[in-house]
């Protein structure tokens, strides 16, 4: 009889541990499960902290100045940076891949951001970089090389990433409508586009975003997925009110 206890006990001990182990596993995969859905999640808050953070850095280091009224601004003297895959845009490379999981180097995206883009209608704010490198794509938005310079006569170019998380970058630019404001902050003046008119194009239409105009427009760039692929590319053309 003892025996028979003894073995009824250490079967109950042994179905308890097995029981433990088998919840503990449970706990820890639900908890793995969690962790692979949050890290887009986490990631794309500590992207947007450090975003916020590298304008307030920049409005910080040109406070006092950011909005001095300069109403004709001198053409662009900027020297663009050249490294590998500089000036993919205009050489009509599909650089518009993001990589939503880039960590940027915040001193290189201070250094090298030229302005604060504002679209209330999409409730866009976003960093203006200088050059359309595939790092600062993962930034912000940013100027092309052929762009004119913000607030003066010509074209001033913006590309910007369509990107999968929504809000960041152009993802919501397909959503402007004509009328539509756009605002650019820049160290020697804030300078306000209106919205009138929206293109569907194709990458090769190199029509849609001229770079020699006489007068004081804006052309922002993304790429079309209205079709699942991005095949085509949204263009919304501003100019600046007299």
């Amino acid at each position: 009889m003892n025996i028979f206890v003894k073995n009824r006990r250490k079967k109950e001990k042994d179905e308890r541990k097995n029981r433990k182990l088998i919840f503990l596993l449970a706990v820890g995969l639900i908890l793995f499960g969690l962790a692979i859905a949050l890290y887009p999640h986490a990631i794309a808050k500590v992207f947007d902290y450090r975003q916020q953070d590298l304008m307030n850095s920049w409005m910080y280091k040109n406070a006092g100045i950011a909005y001095q009224d300069v109403p004709d601004p001198a053409p662009s003297d900027i020297v663009f940076p050249d490294p590998p895959g500089a000036g993919a845009a205009d050489r009509g490379d599909d650089i518009f891949e993001e990589d939503i999981n880039a960590f940027f180097d915040f001193n290189h995206a201070l250094k090298m951001m030229r302005a604060i883009l504002k679209i209330p209608s999409i409730d866009l704010v976003a960093p203006i970089l200088i050059g359309d490198t595939k790092e600062n794509l993962n930034i912000g938005i940013c100027e092309t090389r052929q762009s004119a310079k913000a607030g003066a006569e010509g074209n001033y170019i913006l590309a910007g990433h369509y990107s999968r998380i929504r809000g960041r970058h152009f993802n919501r630019l397909p959503e402007i409508r004509p009328g539509a404001s756009v605002v650019v902050q820049t160290d020697y003046g804030s300078y306000e586009y209106i919205v009138y008119e929206i293109l569907f194009v194709r990458p090769e239409d190199t029509w849609a975003v001229p770079i020699n105009v006489a007068e004081r427009m804006a052309t922002l760039v993304t790429c079309d997925y209205s079709k699942g692929e991005p095949y085509g590319r949204v263009v919304v053309k501003c100019r600046m009110e007299k």
